[in-house]
């Protein structure tokens, strides 16, 4: 008799238990979503992550270590790193960043092992084919955008991963794509850092056919703070030549070159040092060569720093400036 009691007594309470935890459980569930949406809690690990995971993983994953658990993984991709087996380290990182997804870190070192660092050995792999370089190139750049993008979902405030993720896009070392580039920095306009600010600008200056774009972003540049942008050489250029675009309507404001540098000197050292980017980076041109034959007649320009002469293979400093200025005062 006493023991169909304890059995019946057992039952009872496995009943109230089982019926307490179906009525818990949404309510339950809908506070643990609110938690995650808030980013307060970790998110669900998709099934396929699951499956990368190894023992040690798991054990600290059911132990409520994944932030823990996801640096122990970090410093062990690096192993990876060093034998160029990018397709592990890529495993590795799918796990660390859905361990530990609100660390905009992670995202970004995994995005700069495969956008940068492999895509990089697969083009200087001299035992593939040209082909065969290219291809594995843009597999990696387009792996580490992925990532990029991926870790953007979970940290849209990162501007580490937008600045980086148009940094890899508009680097003419790479497989530039000025358009990808621009996307990302446009998210940085607004940004604290003003490197970060002026690079919508900058990349914007690089894409034929949004000139106009560029000038009005240099105006609400110029309009911000005057004074601090015109401390930056090719800001002080693309004042000038943006504002020479005949596609710009009637009344805008074209800044004059005495209205943007204190002298003429000044004037031809940013505009000489502003043709190499219009050669090697694509810069806007506008009317640059009818201003630098202008200066070269005013100042007297010898034929050594005159680059429709003379092509220039590196920055004018103003050091060299005056050395060959003394050098043609001497001629």
């Amino acid at each position: 008799m006493r023991r169909f009691k304890t059995t019946r007594n057992l039952i009872v309470i496995t009943v109230v238990l089982a019926g307490t935890g179906y009525w818990r459980m949404p309510k339950e569930q809908k506070f643990m979503e609110d938690l995650r949406e808030r980013k307060i809690a970790h998110p669900q690990i998709d099934s396929e992550i699951w499956s990368k995971m190894g023992q040690t993983s798991l054990a600290g994953t059911f132990g409520g270590l994944r932030s823990v658990m996801a640096s122990f993984m970090s410093i062990g991709a690096f192993d990876h790193f060093e034998k160029n087996d990018w397709y592990k380290l890529e495993k590795d990182f799918e796990v660390i960043t859905a361990l530990d997804p609100y660390n905009s870190h992670y995202w970004n070192i995994g995005a700069w092992h495969l956008g940068w660092n492999a895509a990089s050995w697969a083009r200087r792999n001299q035992s593939f084919s040209p082909a065969k370089q290219r291809l594995f190139e843009m597999e990696f750049l387009e792996k580490g955008d992925a990532m990029y993008r991926e870790g953007l979902k979970y940290n849209p405030a990162s501007e580490g991963l937008w600045f980086d993720r148009g940094a890899m896009w508009s680097n003419e070392y790479k497989r530039p794509d000025l358009k990808r580039a621009a996307e990302a920095f446009e998210a940085l306009r607004n940004s604290r850092n003003p490197v970060y600010r002026r690079r919508y600008l900058l990349t914007l200056a690089r894409i034929p056919g949004r000139e106009v774009d560029a000038y009005d972003e240099m105006i609400r540049l110029l309009r911000e703070n005057r004074k601090f942008h015109f401390k930056i050489p090719t800001f002080r250029v693309l004042a000038l030549i943006l504002g020479s675009n005949p596609e710009l309507p009637d009344g805008v404001l074209r800044p004059r070159i005495d209205q943007v540098f204190p002298t003429d000197e000044l004037a031809y050292l940013d505009l000489y040092n502003y043709w190499i980017r219009i050669k090697k980076d694509g810069y806007y041109p506008g009317n640059y060569e009818m201003l630098m034959k202008q200066l070269i007649d005013k100042l007297q320009i010898p034929d050594s720093l005159n680059p429709f002469v003379t092509e220039p293979k590196r920055p004018l400093y103003p050091s060299v400036w005056e050395k060959e200025l003394k050098k043609g005062e001497g001629a």
